[in-house]
């Protein structure tokens, strides 16, 4: 789990939490958990202190946000992924 997003699309930061609210707000497209990967998969992984947001960029990075285990994930899908997480 190495690309994280912390801005949306215009460069504006994202807050510690709700961060699926905030890139919904920016174009980002909620969806079921994915059978397979495609671009510009996002999982937000909702921490205690705060959400992770994270590009899964390929098969192997999905694969390992599914065995996140007890958290709570949202998918979606974001256009921008790609281009802005880090």
């Amino acid at each position: 789990m190495g690309k994280y997003i912390n801005e949306d699309s215009k460069g504006l930061g994202l807050p510690a939490r709700n961060k699926t609210a905030h890139l919904i707000e920016d174009g980002a497209l909620k969806i079921d958990t994915p059978l397979v990967w495609i671009e510009g998969l996002v999982c937000v992984v909702e921490n205690a202190p705060f959400d992770a947001a994270g590009y899964a960029y390929d098969e192997d990075e999905m694969a390992e946000f599914k065995r996140i285990g007890d958290r709570k994930t949202t998918w979606m899908i974001y256009e921008h992924a790609k281009n802005i997480a880090k």
